[in-house]
Parts: structure tokens; sequence; C-alpha cells
């Protein structure tokens, strides 16, 4: 018995502590047949949600209950949180403006302190990073009445009220209680930082079972590339998102992913883009309104941030826009012309970098050579030169990316669709094993 057990434990940890890129179907028989890879799947519809946890936006999303299994919701909010001085936690975008809000903090998750990338974000970060059993922690500063305190609240914490708010959310739009969750991580998260993004969603979330899933994976299977149509096939997925850039190749082999290569850079986004423009209108603020620093104003540079944000997109659409803002204290308003071509002089070394992972990720294949499907997941894809740029290197070949499947969504939809029942074999490491016996 007491040799059972010690065999038991160690597929446990051997299950929790590897990294495992995609869900394997080849548990091991005992891993299955104990009970141990017991995940609840399949989820019945209005049982289960699907959470994709994002450095600017967060999703949540299911389907209905019976009758109405046919049709879905999705609420998607700021990837933000903020603790007030009564310690009251504000979510969403009601933390956006407020002064000890907690943004970035996925790229924290597992993260020793003294991991380079930690290092980045506590020179970049509005908050400090303090450590907490061993790892990277988040110090917040809280207000109980009585006195004030320091805590240190884990990445993982963090992202699990994140996910509790959503979770809150969804709930009060179905009416009912939901137990099941199938939650997106990026493909690079080992399996410690796989677990913890389990815990926390258990722990805050309240959720029975939880089942992970590699964002790239999910929006994959968003474009139908997880079934036979996409079986075999060499697909590469670049996700530019607000904050990091990530170029995968993998191959999906009877609803299996196996990791080809990986690139990814947690400092390269739409935030970075914008930052130029943001930098290029400070500029010229300061030479047309008597040396004007902007950047000395807090309220008026999110502002300027704001109408930066929504030129840089609405670039996407057309070949000029105008960057207008208006101080509080007078009627002087700057208005300023920016065209698509100026956008990409001043963002074209950051799209380079952007596009350098792609050609590394492909370069990095060994034996695996070519790519059969291209995947462009992420806001800042939308952007007419990372598109073109991708395009060319694959020698103008179009990216598959579904109509009506848009690029920011792509993973939210596809973790939906694989927490739908019909897909239970794509979340299940032992739905083999239960299915042939």
């Amino acid at each position: 018995m007491a040799r059972r057990r010690l065999v038991l434990l160690l597929l446990i940890i051997a299950a929790a502590g590897a990294a495992a890129f995609g869900i394997r179907r080849d548990a091991p028989k005992a891993y299955c047949f104990y009970g141990i890879g017991w995940t609840g799947v399949p989820y019945l519809p209005g049982t289960a949600a699907a959470i994709y946890i994002g450095n600017t936006n967060s999703c949540i999303a299911g389907y209905h209950s019976p009758p109405d299994t046919a049709t879905s919701y999705r609420f998607c909010i700021p990837s933000w949180v903020a603790f007030t001085a009564n310690a009251t936690t504000l979510c969403g975008q009601p933390a956006v403006d407020h002064a000890a809000a907690i943004s970035g903090f996925k790229r924290l998750i597992g993260l020793q302190p003294g991991d380079p990338h930690a290092k980045r974000v506590a020179q970049i970060a509005p908050y400090k990073l303090g450590e907490k059993i061993g790892r990277c922690s988040i110090q917040v500063q809280l207000d109980d009445g009585a006195k004030c305190r320091v805590e240190d609240f884990l990445p993982e914490d963090v992202a699990g009220i994140l996910i509790a708010h959503l979770k809150s959310t969804a709930e009060a739009h179905l009416g009912h209680r939901i137990d099941n969750a199938v939650v997106t991580v990026p493909g690079h998260f080992n399996g410690n930082q796989r677990q913890e993004v389990s815990s926390g969603s258990t722990e805050y979330g309240g959720f029975r079972y939880v089942s992970v899933v590699d964002e790239q994976v999910a929006a994959a299977a968003a474009h139908g590339l997880h079934e036979d149509r996409g079986d075999g096939k060499v697909i590469l997925v670049f996700h530019l998102g607000g904050r990091t850039a990530h170029a995968t190749k993998f191959v999906i082999r009877d609803g299996t992913p196996s990791l080809i290569a990986l690139r990814h850079d947690p400092f390269l986004g739409g935030d970075d883009f914008t930052a130029r423009v943001v930098d290029h209108m400070a500029d010229l603020i300061r030479d047309k309104h008597g040396g004007r620093d902007v950047r000395a104003d807090a309220a008026a540079l999110r502002r300027l941030t704001a109408e930066c944000e929504r030129a840089k997109k609405a670039l996407s659409y057309q070949q000029e826009t105008v960057v207008t803002m208006r101080w509080d204290d007078d009627d002087d308003l700057f208005s300023e012309p920016l065209t698509r071509s100026k956008l990409e002089e001043l963002i074209g070394d950051l799209v380079g970098r952007a596009v350098d992972l792609v050609e590394s990720c492909d370069a990095s294949g060994g034996d695996v050579v070519g790519v059969d499907e291209i995947l462009l997941v992420g806001g800042s894809t939308r952007i007419p030169m990372v598109r073109d740029l991708v395009k060319d290197y694959f020698h103008g070949k179009e990216a598959s990316n579904e109509k009506g499947v848009e690029p920011d969504e792509a993973v939210i939809r596809g973790a939906l669709l694989l927490s739908h029942p019909h897909q239970a074999r794509y979340l299940d490491p032992c739905y083999d094993y239960w299915h042939s016996r």
C-alpha cells in the first residue's frame, strides 16, 4: 500500500511539474485509473466557462444552459486590479484610473525576484515588487481603518481576483453557479506556472475543476485547425498583443499539439506603439503651445495617451486621422493630423523586432521545414505594416484567419469552443483511456 501511494505521489508531482505544451492524451494508465487525472470533462453547457487573462484585457465566455445551449455569452474587462484606501477591491475599468492600480502582472507569474524579466518589470511598473515564498510579489498598501500596512500579493493571486470578478459577472448573467473553467495560458509557461494559474482559479474563483489550455492552441481551435482540416499541418501563431509578443510553431496530430519552436518578448506590444505616438505628440505640444510639458501633468498625459491609442487603431482602417486634446484649465485645443505613413515611421523598428520573432521561430524548426497555416492573433496584428511584413516574410502567403474571428477574440473564442462537451477529447489527458476500454 505504501509503495502504491508513493507511485501515485510521483505521478502527481510529474503531472504538476512537467512543462507541457498542449493537452497530451498519453497519460500513464495508473494516472487515469486511480483518478489522479480526473478533470471533470466533459463539461455540460452552462456549467463551465472559458477564461482568458491577458495583459491588456481579460474575458470570460460560456454556453448557456439547456435548452439554449446553441448560444453563448462573453464579457471582457481591462486587466487592471486596484485596492482602495478601505481595502475594497476594484477590477476592470473602475481600477484603470486608480492611483494604486496593478496591471501587467501576468508576465510576473511564477518568476523569482532575481529573474531578469522581474527586474525589468520593477524598472517600469508603477508599483513595487517584493518577495513571497521565494517568488516575485506585488506590494500593495492597504488601510483597514486602524492602520496602514503593506501586503504582498503573488501575481497569480491578482489574476485569481480578476478571475473571481469575471466569474461573478457570468454567474449573475446566467443566474446560477459555474463549477468548471477552461483557462488559457501562454505557450511558454512551464508546468509550475500552469499549476499556479490553475490553483489561483480554484482558490479565488471557486471552480471545482480547471483545465489549462495554451493560448496558441485555443487560437488554432477558433479557426478549426485542431480538427481534421488542420491535422498534421505545421501551424505558426503570431500573437502581438498590448504588452507582449509571441511566435509559436507547432503541429496538431490526432488532437495532440506538439511544440516545434517558440519565441516571445514580454516587453513588446501595442502599448509600446502607442507610447511612440504619445512622445511624438508631446513634443509637438511643447513646440506649438509655449513649451507646455504634457508629461508633467498626469491627468493630461492619460487623456493624450487615450487619444493616441484611438488614433493608432483608426489608422488600421484609414490613411489619416486627427489627434485632438483640450486641457481642463483653459480652452486651448491641441489638434494635429496623423497619417499611417507617419505612424509606420514612428513604430517601424518596434514592428521589425516583433516580426524578427516570427523569423527566428520559423528558422528554429529543426527537421520541420515550412509552415502550412499562419494565424495572426492579438489586436496589434490589425496594423497593416505588421500584416504586410509577415506576408512578405512568407513570400506572399496569406494568413489563415477565418472571416468573423477577430484577432483579439481568437483565444477566448477557441477556449469557449474547447469547453463544449463535444470537444472533450481535446481537454482530457485520459480521454483515450476511458473511451478505448
